[in-house]
């Protein structure tokens, strides 16, 4: 039994030492001060915005479409023969003059026949004049015969006289048509243009109608340009086959990219040729004259090119950035307090860069022009207005909000500071009294 209080006091003295601690730490938790909460500074987004006022925009058509010849034409050949000659310039792409010859087949048979023409031209001549003197002849002597009465037609040889016109004016006839067959040797060029095809070979035998090459003329190229339904709303076209005077029709401008360089041309609207019954579009015709003349760049014949037709003018609209309207037909505008307000608009026309705004907008009115995925009316924001920063107090909005609650924060510290001086004295003053007693 002497053990006994030695061993209770080993179990209980860890017991109390630990029941000790846990009343101390929770003595010290609950007399700590409580944290106070306060609530962060409200974030401000930063926006661009513009001041708008109504304009008169000139809507600008969007289209594509591949140059054609203006005038085109295939070589046939129109006599038979072997061909003896080759212009140098008779190849794909080669550039020729108007009266060039381009290609000769063998004339010699149409000399030949020409030389026979011609001798029987003036057989027949020869024949017409021995009949119209033997005529005369006739007449004479009836004359001096003294006979009484019209000759006949037949004494005075008019039959013969007759036949004998008949048999020149053939010969003539013949002679007319030698001299174009052998004309028709040679395939000359119309005009100022360009080789498209060419189809034969020096030496080879071509008969009557063989189709040989084609060409263009270079004065002139057209671009078929299809147009929406939506898009001839915006244009004024002649009716379908109808020409257009050149000073009225709509100018076009036309581009394309090769290699690192730009190049532009620019024609105007001449006709509407139909809807394509594949994509119903209506295909209007641009026409760029002298596409050959710019040294170095010009609008050669199967290459693509983008256009940009002018259209209509719309009045009184708000021209904004695509990117500021909204999927629904609503933009943002700011109040007075930089708040943002949705608003629903009428598009009057849209491309890829811009939007007309015909109903919607007011003259003054500050649009957002930073897209925002979501947004509620009221939502404040700091907005940079035409490139011009926020007021001072604006940017200094949100560091004043912040700095008041740091203000609040002080406050409560201080107050907390003036309470640990005032229980200083009162834990002094202890000391004092029991010093008394």
């Amino acid at each position: 039994m002497k053990g006994f209080p030695k061993t209770v006091l080993k179990v209980l003295l860890p017991i109390l030492v630990l029941a000790g601690a846990w009343q101390m730490t929770r003595s010290i938790r609950d007399s700590a001060p409580e944290a106070q909460r306060r609530q962060p500074p409200p974030t401000v987004l930063a926006v661009e915005a513009t001041t708008l006022s109504p304009t008169d925009y000139p809507v600008v058509l969007r289209s594509q479409g591949t140059v054609r010849p203006t005038t085109e034409n295939t070589l046939v050949t129109e006599v038979t023969g072997a061909i003896t000659a080759l212009s140098e310039h008779f190849v794909v792409g080669g550039a020729f003059s108007a009266g060039e010859v381009l290609l000769q087949v063998d004339e010699r048979d149409y000399q030949i026949t020409l030389t026979r023409a011609l001798a029987n031209l003036a057989q027949a001549d020869a024949e017409l004049e021995e009949q119209r003197a033997l005529a005369s002849q006739a007449a004479a002597d009836w004359k001096q015969l003294g006979r009484r009465g019209t000759p006949s037609p037949l004494t005075l040889r008019e039959p013969q006289v007759a036949a004998a016109q008949a048999n020149l004016d053939a010969a003539t006839a013949e002679v007319d048509k030698a001299r174009l067959d052998l004309e028709r040797t040679r395939i000359v060029g119309p005009y100022d243009g360009r080789v498209l095809s060419a189809d034969v070979a020096n030496g080879q035998f071509v008969n009557r109608g063989a189709t040989v090459g084609a060409i263009h003329a270079i004065d002139a190229v057209d671009i078929s340009l299809p147009l929406t339904s939506r898009q001839l709303e915006f244009v004024n076209l002649p009716a379908s086959g109808v020409p257009v005077d050149e000073g009225l029709a709509p100018t076009v401008e036309l581009e394309t990219r090769i290699g690192s360089t730009t190049r532009a041309w620019a024609g105007r609207l001449v006709r509407s040729e139909g809807v394509d019954s594949a994509t119903q579009q209506l295909n209007v015709v641009a026409r760029v004259n002298s596409p050959f003349a710019v040294s170095g760049s010009p609008l050669r014949i199967g290459q693509y090119v983008d256009a940009r037709i002018s259209g209509s003018v719309l009045k009184d609209v708000f021209v904004v950035p695509r990117a500021a309207v909204r999927d629904n037909g609503e933009v943002l505008v700011l109040d007075g307090e930089s708040r943002v307000t949705r608003r629903p608009v009428t598009v009057a026309w849209r491309d890829d860069d811009v939007v007309a705004i015909r109903e919607g907008l007011a003259d003054g009115d500050i649009l957002v022009t930073t897209p925002m995925a979501t947004v509620v009316d009221g939502t404040p924001v700091r907005a940079t207005v035409d490139g011009v920063d926020p007021a001072p107090a604006q940017r200094g909005e949100r560091g004043q909000r912040a700095g008041g609650a740091q203000g609040g924060e002080g406050g409560s510290g201080q107050r907390r500071g003036q309470g640990s001086r005032t229980g200083a004295p009162e834990s002094s003053a202890r000391p004092a009294r029991q010093s008394e007693s």
